[in-house]
């Protein structure tokens, strides 16, 4: 498959270069466009549509196997997928793929997150994407996140390309101690709260305890307790209708090293 990988903390951050080797490992044609730097809760932003606005690039070598050149915008991430549904820098992607952003994207902080604004622009505009996250350094493992993104890529390929955007939380541990795979609900609650306070001319912001409320089910919960979580986001104009819980669990199935077509995730992890 043609797969655009992009994230919002740079073309070349370190999980980019781990996620794009594992993608060419697998065989598949990548190409990355990205921001130039970091692009953290960005959402789906684009930045200027300014008529005759012009946005600065550079040609980023990653450092994989075979080579490969990445092109890094001064944009948010969503900008990047624009440009690779319109052609700008090679032909048109069969999916998009987002991350490995360090830093779990979980509950309602989803709508703030440039990882997965950028795989929800891709759907919105008619392709299939996914976002990938760990914890935050210095737990981070972007390798097992690596092996799930890997096991994802296939399912969609296998199950035809479904229009659908999946968010994909793995926890920090190695892949053979990781408890399973769930097909999860957006929590009420993060990985943390952000609190903010008026410093004279500035707005200082800081990370504060999670909320534990409403986690029951839910993908903050799934990866607390080892689980990688997968959960489906709606786009704008996509009737995702009753299929969308069935897809995600057999997405969450195909995670898990089972059939791409199976339906019943409880089979895979009983």
């Amino acid at each position: 498959m043609r797969v655009l990988l992009t994230n919002d903390d740079g073309v070349g951050a370190a999980g980019h270069v781990v996620l794009a080797q594992a993608l060419l490992d697998e065989g598949h044609e990548v190409q990355v466009i990205g921001p130039l730097g970091e692009r953290s809760g960005s959402g789906t932003s684009v930045g200027t549509i300014e008529h005759g606005a012009n946005v600065a690039l550079q040609e980023i070598p990653l450092g994989t196997s075979p080579g490969l050149t990445g092109i890094a915008l001064d944009a948010p991430p969503a900008l990047a997928v624009l440009t690779a549904l319109g052609e700008v820098f090679g032909p048109r992607p069969d999916i998009v793929v987002s991350g490995i952003n360090p830093g779990h994207n979980v509950g309602r902080s989803v709508i703030f997150s440039g990882t997965v604004g950028a795989a929800l622009a891709a759907t919105t505009l008619g392709i299939p994407s996914f976002a990938v996250s760990c914890g935050f350094p210095p737990g981070h493992r972007f390798d097992t996140a690596a092996a799930a993104a890997v096991r994802a890529l296939r399912w969609f390929d296998r199950a035809g390309l479904p229009r659908i955007c999946a968010n994909v939380n793995v926890p920090d541990m190695d892949l053979d101690d990781v408890q399973g795979v769930r097909s999860t609900h957006f929590s009420s609650g993060g990985m943390f709260s952000l609190e903010m306070r008026r410093e004279g001319d500035r707005l200082v912001l800081t990370r504060g305890e999670p909320s534990d409320r409403n986690t029951e089910g839910s993908d903050l919960e799934a990866v607390r307790q080892g689980f990688i979580a997968v959960s489906i986001l709606k786009p704008m104009d996509v009737d995702s209708g009753p299929e969308a819980g069935s897809l995600g669990s057999r997405l969450a199935a195909a995670v898990a090293g089972a059939s791409p077509l199976t339906d019943s995730m409880e089979d895979v992890l009983r």
